[in-house]
């Protein structure tokens, strides 16, 4: 079967892609920020990202909510959902609907593969050794999954380095869950995120508003269906070819994000 190269794989990926509560280089600053830390907003966070640290698989499902800046300057949102299934540390499967395709995404064994059921295209390409480091690598080349910081293994280290102010807004309900609401900002973001308490604290609803990518300006992710200790096999991340499906190369937009 000849290889060809074809965008296609890209750019069905471009929803899923997005960036996301990222640490740049910091730059140099007349006067720098003030911190402004509640500790008791870094401890619910901790509490909450630790049975998830903890866990040797876990899994969920994402709703996400991308407002897009449109060439007459309104707001258009974008809706699409990931599935996610995770086994630490360089195990990740990814399936994502929006925008009228389907995308699986496999990482297993430092190889990862992207697939489109619809269009049956397949492409192979490298991964790292861990989640973390795939998740940087996204990073270095401008783009980072929404989800992206709720897989990684330091997610509150990245936090705790990044925040400039955090503090506890209290308890509120979604519909009819009572949640405890946090905010955050930091230099090229403001964020917030709604938990639940208790002895299995959970991750409800995340919401990020870009400083600096007017073009993206809001990213709003719903969590459902947390599992902590998921029944995994090694099939749930490992890409089986479909005799009829074709290889292509995975060649990223030129300045693209």
């Amino acid at each position: 079967m000849n290889r060809i190269r074809h965008r296609l794989a890209f750019l069905l990926l471009l929803p899923l892609l997005a960036v996301s509560l990222k640490a740049q280089e910091p730059k140099a600053a007349a006067s720098p920020t003030a911190k402004d830390i509640d500790p008791l907003a870094m401890q619910v966070l901790k509490a909450v990202e630790d049975p998830v640290l903890a866990a040797q698989a876990f899994s969920f499902q994402a709703l996400i909510a991308e407002e897009e800046l449109a060439s007459n300057d309104q707001i258009v949102t974008f809706f699409h959902t990931v599935d996610v299934t995770v086994q630490r540390p360089d195990k990740l499967h990814l399936t994502f609907r929006g925008k009228g395709q389907r995308v699986e995404l496999y990482i297993t064994k430092s190889i990862a593969a992207i697939y489109t059921p619809d269009s049956k295209l397949y492409a192979i390409v490298p991964a790292k050794d861990t989640i973390d480091a795939d998740l940087d690598a996204l990073r270095a080349k401008g783009v980072d999954m929404p989800i992206g910081p709720f897989l990684r293994s330091n997610f509150y280290d990245l936090v705790a380095k990044v925040v400039d102010t955090a503090y506890v807004i209290g308890r509120v309900n979604i519909f009819d869950t009572e949640v405890h609401q946090l905010v955050f900002t930091a230099a090229d973001s403001d964020w917030q995120v709604w938990v639940t308490g208790g002895e299995a604290p959970r991750f409800v609803r995340a919401e990020v508003v870009n400083k600096k990518l007017e073009e993206k300006p809001r990213t709003t992710i719903q969590f459902l269906d947390w599992n902590l200790s998921p029944n995994v096999s090694a099939d749930e991340f490992t890409f089986n070819k479909p005799a009829d499906a074709t290889e292509i190369n995975f060649m990223p937009v030129e300045g693209g994000n």
